[in-house]
């Protein structure tokens, strides 16, 4: 006891001097699960008197471990290893993970070597040789011929495993050491077909070993210009197309000597080629998109109108042409006009020709062109375009339309058939100006009924919070009559029965997974933790009680991004209008907030925390390591070179972009950075938030041309789809933050 006593109080010495709140921010993202987040939760189960002495000690091991402590961590797990045999493996992995750390790959293999005294799994002997790997490649008494054998060792055995590219990678990178070229390329190939890039350096391996190789075949330049083009480097694509091209024309065969070809086809109009027909058109549309990327737009309008000119009159090219052409809409209006027609002629109830529909309607509408806005959107409303997005809003749009011309008795008829439509979200807004228009024509009774319809049906909906403000602010209901979020206060058996109750499948998961699960994160084993709900989670997927167990699990755990991907399979799959009435519990799951004392802090008085967690919550489903497709980063989605700017205003010194990722640092320049918006514009969240997501230019245009409208149509006239659809979602977040932490409107 008074050994435990004494590391405990090391462990509580450590963790108080190692860390300030400024030099939090500066830990680097790979270790900032575990140095900050893993450790503060171990650090408290250390410290729990009511926990166990066992619990204590592993919790007191994982500690050291995670805040890389790894002398001190390596003496517990030892004297750990016979005291419990069910986590004898775990406890093998830990010590071997340590000796990796400490770069003592002897003491790691010796270490391994012992599991011959307990038993052990599949999943544990990948895990095993993967670290044997790990310890070959940073061995430097092994020659680079050794450490290929031993990266093909574990690629052989486990070829679909997890680590399984990250060792492809170094087996390229020896192999081409060691002289192997062609072996390392195409090792570098797949591992770049797989997505790993770090830094450009499987790209940039491949772009050398090109350079340095053989002569290559017009096949192999194609295959790796495909992965530049895919990388979005447009200027590079256009080049190595053009070569493909011309090797292309070098190669084929002339026109006379192809067989069988009538004077009348396809193959006998066009030049001679070495490819087949299907490669030549992704050749010349990839050169399309790439001009149009590189901003060459009447070259790339020239290359899209040959394909549908000379080769196929595609859909998606002849909106990709008008597209091109709106970029001056006014010269080009005849041109728009044939291909208008021509679309709606070979694909009228196609995706792309719904897209257009959308795009002329909406700018017609804009324009206050409302007929002819309204004669697109009744052709978009066609029943044969199904449930094609464009079409779920064309009729909502036609309401709007009359709502705007104070036609308020064909606003809601149109709005009254649009609501019935089985698509939620338009729906759902349809209701909400339904009431609108009731209200406009003095009939308080249909308005205050379409309102209350619009709570029932998506009750979490940022329409349903709107219709509680039109209730209350037109005295339709009194104020503590209106439904709100706020959920029903039950006991954590109340809320088990109700969630079982909305769930299809009777009976419930494994009780004893769960509690290994359990134990695992207490006992410090996160890693093991989660793959062995892994093992569980797929026959269990579907149940809304294991989706709701094991996400408070893992959000105690301090394991956010996981909890929360589970929130959000649990909200997908209940039934969106039982959440009127949902346990509070339920609704503060599907609406945390992690890191609330840093969050809290950081916002002080100048900005509402809701509004913080709104945002984050839509831009990266709380996962601190994520990376948009255009390389924002981190829980507030900051872009690298906005993330330097607010570096410097905070005064922070040496700012990598890289350090996005840490999470409080993210945090506390995201706020900034939503405190700034909220200043330059004078508070109206709409605007902000449209900067926020499409940057400055479109959102002073927003606001500008939304000058004196209200609220609603403001929200609805933003011309950018996604940004119109984030806007919507972020203020449907943060009233019902509000409603359900704060209880009221």
């Amino acid at each position: 006891m008074f050994r435990l006593k004494i590391i405990s109080f090391l462990v509580f010495l450590f963790s108080v001097f190692s860390f300030s709140q400024d030099s939090l921010e500066q830990v680097s993202p790979e270790k900032f699960q575990n140095q900050i987040l893993r450790s503060e939760r171990l650090k408290k189960i250390a410290a729990d008197s009511s926990r166990s002495k066992e619990q204590r000690e592993f919790a007191n091991a994982a500690v050291l471990y995670y805040s890389g402590n790894f002398e001190e961590a390596s003496k517990q797990y030892e004297s750990l290893l016979n005291q419990n045999d069910s986590l004898a493996g775990s406890i093998l992995l830990r010590l071997a993970e340590i000796h990796l750390q400490s770069k003592n790959f002897t003491e790691l293999r010796k270490t391994l070597f012992r599991a011959g005294n307990f038993l052990t799994t599949a999943s544990w002997e990948r895990k095993a040789l993967y670290l044997r790997t790990k310890a070959s490649l940073l061995d430097s008494t092994l020659s680079e011929s050794d450490k290929v054998d031993s990266t093909a060792l574990f690629l052989n055995q486990f070829p679909k495993s997890s680590e399984a590219t990250e060792i492809r990678f170094q087996y390229a990178k020896y192999s081409e050491a060691i002289g192997n070229k062609k072996q390392a390329k195409k090792a570098y190939l797949r591992v770049l077909a797989a997505g790993y890039n770090p830094e450009d350096s499987t790209f940039n391996a491949v772009r050398r070993l090109r350079t340095d190789s053989e002569e290559e075949t017009v096949e192999e330049k194609w295959a790796y210009t495909q992965i530049v083009c895919k990388n979005g480097k447009p200027e590079e694509c256009l080049s190595l197309i053009d070569s493909v091209l011309a090797l292309d024309s070098l190669n084929a065969m002339p026109k006379d000597s192809i067989l069988e070809t009538a004077e009348d086809s396809l193959l006998f109009k066009l030049p001679p080629s070495h490819f087949d027909l299907e490669t030549r058109k992704k050749i010349w549309e990839k050169r399309a998109v790439a001009l149009r990327g590189a901003g060459k737009t009447e070259e790339s309008y020239k290359q899209f109108r040959f394909l549908i000119d000379s080769v196929e009159t595609k859909a998606l090219w002849i909106q990709s042409s008008i597209k091109l052409l709106r970029k001056d809409e006014e010269k080009n209006s005849k041109e728009i006009a044939k291909l208008d027609s021509l679309l709606e002629e070979i694909n009228k109830f196609g995706n792309e020709n719904a897209n257009n529909l959308w795009l002329r309607g909406f700018e017609f509408e804009q324009k206050k062109k409302y007929k002819q806005a309204i004669e697109c959107y009744k052709k978009l409303n066609h029943a044969k375009f199904k449930s094609n997005k464009k079409r779920q809003w064309a009729l909502f749009r036609i309401g709007l339309i009359y709502l705007k011309q104070n036609n308020y008795e064909q606003a809601a008829k149109t709005f009254e058939e649009a609501s019935k439509l089985p698509f939620t979200w338009s729906a759902s807004g349809a209701r909400m100006f339904l009431g609108d228009s009731y209200l406009a024509l003095g009939n308080d009774s249909l308005a205050r009924k379409a309102y209350l319809d619009c709570i029932k049906d998506f009750p979490l909906g940022y329409y349903a919070h709107r219709s509680r403000e039109k209730l209350l602010t037109a005295n339709l209901l009194p104020k503590e009559n209106i439904p709100l979020a706020k959920g029903t206060p039950l006991s954590e058996k109340e809320t088990l029965q109700w969630i079982q109750k909305q769930q299809k499948r009777p009976g419930s998961f494994s009780n004893t997974t769960f509690l290994n699960v359990q134990k695992l994160l207490d006992y410090g084993f996160v890693e093991n933790a989660l793959e062995l709900f892994q093992t569980d989670y797929a026959k269990n997927s579907k149940r809304l009680d294991f989706l709701y167990a094991y996400g408070n699990l893992f959000l105690e755990a301090n394991e956010v991004a996981q909890a929360y991907r589970l929130a959000r399979a649990f909200q997908n799959r209940i039934d969106r209008k039982v959440l009127a009435d949902a346990p509070v519990s339920v609704l503060r799951f599907l609406y945390p907030l992690p890191y609330k004392e840093r969050v809290f802090e950081k916002a002080g008085s100048a900005i509402d925390p809701y509004f913080v967690y709104s945002v984050m919550r839509q831009e990266s489903i709380f996962d601190f390591q994520i990376t948009s497709p255009v390389g924002a980063r981190g829980l507030l989605q900051i872009m690298p070179a906005t993330g330097k700017t607010l570096a410097e205003l905070e005064g922070i010194q040496n700012f990598e972009p890289d350090n996005l990722y840490n999470a409080y640092l993210n945090i506390r320049l995201g706020i900034r950075y939503l405190i700034d918006l909220k200043q330059e514009y004078n508070n109206d969240y709409m605007y902000v938030l449209g900067n926020y997501n499409a940057g400055p230019k479109p959102a002073k245009r927003w606001q500008k041309a939304g000058e004196g409208l209200s609220w609603d149509l403001r929200a609805e006239d933003i011309s950018y789809w996604e940004t119109r659809d984030y806007v919507k979602r972020v203020m449907g977040n943060y009233w019902i933050y509000q409603e359900i932490w704060k209880g009221s409107l």
